[in-house]
């Protein structure tokens, strides 16, 4: 039925009619009142980002270099309201005010537009080392009020705007940089921009490796996940977390047609082990990730088209030895072992096409569809033979595989929207998605959000909106695994959010900007290492504000700070009781503090503090502790030869940084970088 109604949509997607007219210079004065060239640079690139219908804050690339920030998980990490987890794969995830820190697609990444969280964990883990040289811009909208192309965003999205973006008087430059640090680490990468009249090609690429290992263990066989005969073979020493990865994008644009690829291989080390045994060194997990889109921007008259058409392959591919020696399963002893070799791979094809009317006064509607085709194209599983224990691999494909190779999910999404602008002082953003899919549907989700400026300095904001997070191919389709067990009768993740925003703009660079939220999750997927079985057991009333200030002490400087509060309930259906919100830190203070000693060279530091974490109900645990890290940057730009070195120290008093472990696994969680150091090299031309 979806295949029809998706056939049958590709043939009227042109007679796509609505109505519509914008009005958005009040929203733009702040920016331009003299030229639509700069009100259209502004609305794409977010300057205009306190007026906009949702929760935002943006962060510079340039100011972010200043800051000795590495890559794109360091930027987010200054996100109000955000905080990182990780688990025994090392899927190191944001959680944004605390929703379901067990689960990873609560919140979609996209590059230059374009979604790129994994199908086989609806995360994007290997998209956290993106290299902050090859960033423009990041834009995190916190809450799910920003639905991009159809696609909604359960607990946040995040826009990485990479250097193709480019506008006349905002033209991006050509660069070439190197960087060096600490667990030996070593980058290099370079920008590339080519144009005429019609054409634009833009490329960036970059190579980066290290060897970073971190204390770990004991493992999770001291908790006997292998049966209390095999707890004395835990082991506790160095975690291979090790990375390996390059990527290179490419977005042309002819005329009112465009393409945007991009090629990442990730390859990082097996970390605290899929099977909670800690691993070898040269354990690994291949992440690659590619995609490419062909699109049609068209504005005619009071029409504007927006036609999409994209491709994209993700894969999850782990050589790694799954059991220490000697280990003993139902009488089975693996005198040398077990290893294995696990890989699946995806395939997802989407089609999109939308229209916008501007012909009727004060109103700006905008419809369309986005369809989505994910399939598992290959799989297979090689472990050592579970009869006899033998070391040689032997293919279980057929036989005991780790994953449903027919593993196949279509959804689709119809969208509507109408911009209101009642007055210049107050505005409406109004409208729905209804989404279906081959499996449980999330159904009607509706959206409102009211902006009011009382002038150019005072802005309130009211919103409503709900959505969903529907389950990740883990979670629907791991089989014969000890530590998870898929199933396909998982209901959507659900969520109803109401916020409430007030900015005080003080200049056009500085701001105080408060927001007040309240979050009812419905259906959240949880399992454990007790039962592995994924489920919709976790209920969750979420609440709390967030505070954020940006401007200047002199005119040399610039403070950047945050403060965030979160607390709630969660309600546990199995125990049908009421617990705190487990594995959150109800409070989060960051900042950052650039001073220019002349024009050239520049001190800053970063502060970030993450508030003590209440564990999992039936954890005994002490508490996660709370922690402050400071880290200091040096910045010397050569204005002459246009070129920039930059030394920056994390950590600098080496403070120990852990995010929680799940209950019988690593007992002592999972402890994160220490004290170390960087160098970079940048010339732009």
């Amino acid at each position: 039925m979806l295949n029809k109604l998706f056939n049958t949509t590709l043939l009227f997607s042109s007679l796509i009619c609505v109505v519509l007219n914008a009005q958005t210079e009040n929203l733009l004065t702040s920016i331009s009142n003299e030229m639509e060239h700069f009100n259209e640079v502004a609305t794409t690139t977010k300057q205009n980002e306190h007026y906009q219908p949702y929760i935002i804050s943006v962060f510079e690339g340039k100011e972010l270099e200043k800051l000795g920030i590495l890559n794109l998980k360091e930027a987010l990490t200054l996100v109000p309201g955000v905080d990182m987890a990780t688990d025994n794969a090392n899927t190191q995830t944001p959680i944004f005010r605390g929703s379901n820190p067990l689960a990873s697609g609560q919140s979609k990444l996209f590059i230059d537009g374009i979604l790129v969280n994994n199908v086989f964990f609806d995360a994007y883990s290997e998209y956290l080392s993106f290299p902050v040289e090859m960033i423009k811009r990041v834009e995190v909208v916190r809450g799910p009020g920003s639905k991009v192309d159809g696609i909604n965003a359960y607990a946040g999205s995040i826009n990485v705007i990479t250097y193709a973006e480019d506008f006349k008087g905002f033209e991006s430059n050509d660069k070439i940089v190197f960087k060096y640090g600490s667990y030996n680490y070593k980058m290099g990468g370079f920008i590339k921009t080519y144009k005429t009249d019609n054409l634009k090609i833009f490329i960036d690429f970059y190579y980066q490796k290290d060897d970073k290992k971190l204390p770990a263990g004991p493992d999770g066989l001291s908790q006997g996940v292998f049966g209390a005969n095999n707890i004395s073979l835990s082991k506790s020493g160095d975690a291979p977390l090790w990375l390996k990865e390059y990527s290179i994008g490419l977005n042309l644009t002819y005329k009112d047609f465009f393409l945007k690829a991009r090629t990442l291989e990730h390859t990082q080390g097996s970390a605290y082990g899929i099977n909670l045994a800690l691993p070898q060194d040269s354990d690994r997990m291949k992440l690659p990730s590619q995609y490419l889109e062909l699109g049609y921007n068209k504005k005619i008259n009071n029409f504007k088209i927006d036609i999409k058409a994209g491709i994209k392959y993700d894969a999850f591919n782990s050589k790694s030895k799954l059991i220490p020696n000697d280990l003993n399963i139902s009488g089975v002893i693996f005198q040398d072992g077990g290893y294995g070799e696990h890989f699946a791979a995806q395939r997802t094809i989407y089609q999109s096409s939308y229209l916008k009317y501007s012909g009727i006064a004060q109103h700006t509607i905008t419809a369309g569809y986005r369809f989505i085709k994910e399939q598992t194209i290959d799989m297979s599983s090689k472990l050592s033979n579970r009869l006899t224990g033998d070391v040689a691999l032997v293919d279980y494909t057929d036989t005991l595989a780790f994953f449903n190779k027919d593993a196949k999910r279509y959804t689709y999404i119809f969208s509507l929207q109408d911009e209101f602008q009642l007055s210049r002082t107050v505005s409406f953003i109004y409208g729905f998605n209804y989404e279906q899919t081959s499996y449980k549907d999330a159904g009607f989700e509706p959206k409102m959000s009211m902006v009011y400026q009382v002038d150019a300095q005072n802005i309130f904001k009211a919103i409503y909106s709900r959505s969903h997070r529907n389950s990740s191919w883990q979670e629907m389709f791991t089989m014969n695994n000890l530590a998870r067990v898929g199933t396909t009768s998982l209901n959507p993740e659900k969520v109803d959010t109401i916020e409430f925003a007030y900015i005080k703009k003080i200049s056009s660079d500085s701001y105080l900007q408060s927001n007040i939220f309240y979050l009812l999750n419905k259906d959240q997927i949880y399992n454990s290492s007790a039962d592995p079985k994924y489920r919709n057991v976790v209920d969750t009333d979420i609440y709390g504000f967030e505070f954020e200030y940006k401007g200047y002490i002199s005119s040399a400087d610039q403070l950047y700070f945050n403060y965030s509060y979160t607390t709630g309930k969660s309600y546990i259906a199995d125990e049908n009781k009421n617990k705190s919100l487990p594995n959150i830190a109800n409070h989060l203070l960051k900042g950052y503090y650039i001073y220019n000693l002349n024009t050239s060279l520049s001190l800053n530091g970063v502060a970030k503090y993450v508030g003590s974490k209440d564990r999992v109900s039936g954890d005994t645990r002490e508490k996660v502790k709370d922690y402050l890290t400071i880290d200091s940057s040096l910045q010397y730009k050569n204005q002459k030869y246009n070129y920039t070195l930059s030394l920056s120290i994390k950590n600098m008093f080496d403070t120990k940084v852990t995010f929680p472990s799940p209950p019988n696994t690593y007992v002592q969680d999972y402890e994160q970088e220490r004290r170390s150091f960087y160098i970079a090299f940048k010339k732009e031309f």
